[in-house]
């Protein structure tokens, strides 16, 4: 699990008390980036919160997993001095990616080949690059949210380059449960995705200003709450179901990257549905009381 805006439905259910009220506590472990928390997944893991592009890697190189419901689309703004207005600007320029493996990368790579521009990629840890942009070693950096809201914040001199990626619905974030879990205790899943369907329509029927509220908490920081309002505009954060069209478009992009084999994107609906199981969203959607 990873930072707290793009996270909100989850963070926003625990902070309500709806994981309480279906007997869940939750064992917070949080990681560099999706990558590294799937390296984690098969012996200290029952679920993980991570990008898309990252877990099919994972798929493709063996891993087992069923994919239950999506957590967060959009979630890769670039952030940059305010002299770029747009990614053409920052062609031959310097940006920084919180590396290979993530959704991020695979944004620039779809960019770079939909629009015919060329950057020099920097990968590093998040906080490492908005530090690399503070001191002028990269003119941007594509990242995920709340980090992105977090250095526009601090500096007079960058804004949101673009806040949403270029591809419609961007699907992002999945939760994945580890195949133990699924075996002997479906029933835990069904409640988990219980509990994040109450926390997702808060986000959808409470104020920007009272989730955000809930958000800066979580990042121990409740003078943050006019980043995590900022934030919030860079990400969707109530749609359990995957956007397949962005899906198709990603997957086709780590292919044409060489992170996995072209033969597994020649039906991309019928790779992802090896894994993916709505059978527990469909349960928890029946059962929750909204």
């Amino acid at each position: 699990m990873g930072a707290e805006v793009d996270y909100a439905a989850v963070w926003v259910a625990e902070h309500e008390g709806y994981y309480d009220q279906e007997n869940i506590v939750i064992d917070r472990r949080t990681y560099a980036n999706g990558p590294a928390s799937l390296l984690d997944m098969a012996k200290n893991l029952d679920a993980v919160m991570c990008g898309l592009a990252p877990i099919m890697q994972y798929a493709a190189g063996g891993g087992q997993f069923t994919m239950v419901a999506s957590v967060t689309k959009g979630n890769a703004p670039l952030v940059g001095r305010k002299q770029y207005k747009t990614y053409a600007d920052l062609n031959g320029k310097k940006v920084g990616t919180p590396g290979l493996g993530t959704i991020h990368d695979a944004v620039l790579f779809y960019v770079q080949k939909t629009q015919k521009l060329k950057f020099q990629l920097v990968p590093g840890r998040v906080s490492d690059i908005a530090a690399m942009l503070d001191r002028g070693e990269v003119e941007a950096f594509i990242a995920w949210e709340p980090a992105s809201a977090q250095a526009v914040a601090k500096a007079k001199d960058v804004h949101y380059i673009v806040q949403r990626p270029p591809i419609p619905n961007a699907e992002s974030l999945q939760l994945i449960f580890h195949p133990r879990v699924v075996k002997e205790d479906p029933e835990l899943i069904v409640r988990f995705l219980r509990a994040t369907l109450r926390g997702m329509n808060f986000i959808k029927t409470k104020p920007k200003d009272a989730v955000a509220t809930i958000v800066a908490k979580k990042m121990n920081d409740p003078a943050a709450k006019p980043v995590a309002v900022m934030a919030a505009d860079s990400v969707t954060l109530t749609d359990p179901r995957l956007d397949m069209p962005s899906t198709r478009l990603i997957l086709q992009t780590i292919s044409e990257q060489g992170k996995i084999d072209p033969k597994l994107v020649k039906d991309v609906d019928g790779w992802i549905g090896k894994y993916l199981d709505y059978s527990f969203l469909e349960r928890a959607e029946k059962s929750v009381k909204l």
